[in-house]
């Protein structure tokens, strides 16, 4: 059976638990079916020193596995980051193939410190056997902006959903403790820029009568001081309970205590959205941005709804309608949306990532 290394500049960690956790899923996809997998990764950083020396650790592992290790395929996640090691390997090992899984801002630049990268990443592009992408969305994305043919692009949602983790967890609010008899609103997330807290935010400060209704924030990120600055000034902070970021088993608690998902990013960047998929799965109805990433999934008014990019009153507005319907209304949506997540089942896609590797 063919070896294969992982390399990523993304990878969970203890504190950092859902931080790359696509990139373990498909390591584990990859072994339960028969590969022989090594995985070289950085854990998230928070200092400059410690992302210098990690970076710094990553690049000497990568290199001495890809020397040492005899390997068919080099796997590489989040190309931005890793494209130097993959020239390096390349021409360390000219017979390698190699397979790039794109993610986010490693190919839709965010700011100017990713426009930076853009430049190596053209470089490697003709290096690269397959591109895999995690929607048609990024494939398009990768055709269109990096010029490469459609034969080398291929789509596989992140991993997919484990089903024997996401699934509806029964007391779900009284095991975090909210109040069960009160309807929750969530988000989760990072704080991060244009991920959409301070929309969600300003969202809930909107909402007529908020006091009848119970909020939680599950995350952490550079910019949580601001959340909590804008959660103060809005006086929500008896309103809004606050949750570090959770491992992938609590994570499914949460969003089943979580009737009503808020996933406002307005990234370009969100290549597919993972979290709504998975809150669908847990049964909240979810609220989207109606852009890049979850378009891909959501239908709007059937399996989910949309709201316009940053604008907190029509996050408003769509709370409130989803708050005006009924229960059959709401089971009829809930049961679409779990319909749609179930595409994503990790069971029923690790087939299309396994068919991709057999091409190579």
């Amino acid at each position: 059976m063919k070896k294969i290394l992982i390399i990523s500049n993304m990878y969970p960690s203890k504190k950092y638990k859902h931080y790359g956790v696509f990139v373990r899923n498909t390591a584990h996809i990859l072994e339960n079916n028969g590969y022989k997998v090594s995985v070289s990764a950085l854990k998230k950083k928070d200092s400059k020193l410690g992302k210098l020396w990690g970076y710094t650790v990553f690049y000497l592992k990568s290199i001495l596995f890809a020397l040492f290790g005899h390997y068919d395929i080099l796997y590489a996640h989040y190309i931005s980051h890793c494209a130097l090691l993959v020239k390096i390997i390349k021409k360390m090992k000219p017979n390698i193939k190699v397979v790039v899984n794109v993610h986010g801002n490693d190919v839709v630049p965010e700011d100017k410190h990713d426009e930076k990268f853009i430049p190596l990443v053209k470089e490697v592009i003709p290096m690269i056997d397959l591109c895999i992408t995690p929607s048609s969305y990024f494939k398009n994305i990768m055709m269109e902006d990096y010029q490469m043919a459609s034969s080398k692009v291929k789509v596989f949602p992140s991993g997919g959903i484990n089903f024997d983790i996401f699934q509806h967890i029964e007391n779900a609010k009284e095991k975090i403790g909210l109040d069960p008899d009160k309807i929750c609103i969530g988000y989760i997330g990072r704080y991060e820029k244009r991920k959409g807290w301070e929309v969600f935010i300003e969202a809930i400060n909107q909402l007529e009568d908020k006091e009848k209704y119970q909020f939680c924030m599950v995350g952490v990120g550079e910019e949580q001081e601001m959340a909590n600055q804008l959660i103060s000034k809005y006086n929500l902070d008896s309103l809004i309970k606050k949750y570090p970021m959770q491992n992938q088993k609590d994570l499914a608690t949460f969003y089943s205590a979580i009737d009503i998902f808020c996933f406002p990013t307005y990234r370009k960047s969100d290549s597919l959205g993972l979290v709504g998929l998975e809150a669908m799965a847990c049964g909240s109805i979810v609220i989207a941005s109606n852009m890049a990433g979850p378009t891909s999934y959501i239908k709007d008014k059937q399996n989910g709804f949309f709201f316009v990019p940053r604008d907190g009153k029509d996050l408003k507005d769509k709370i409130e309608f989803i708050l005006s319907l009924n229960k059959t209304q709401l089971d009829q949506i809930k049961n679409q949306a779990y319909q749609t997540a179930k595409e994503y089942d990790v069971n029923h896609i690790s087939k299309t990532l396994i068919e991709i590797f057999e091409e190579v």
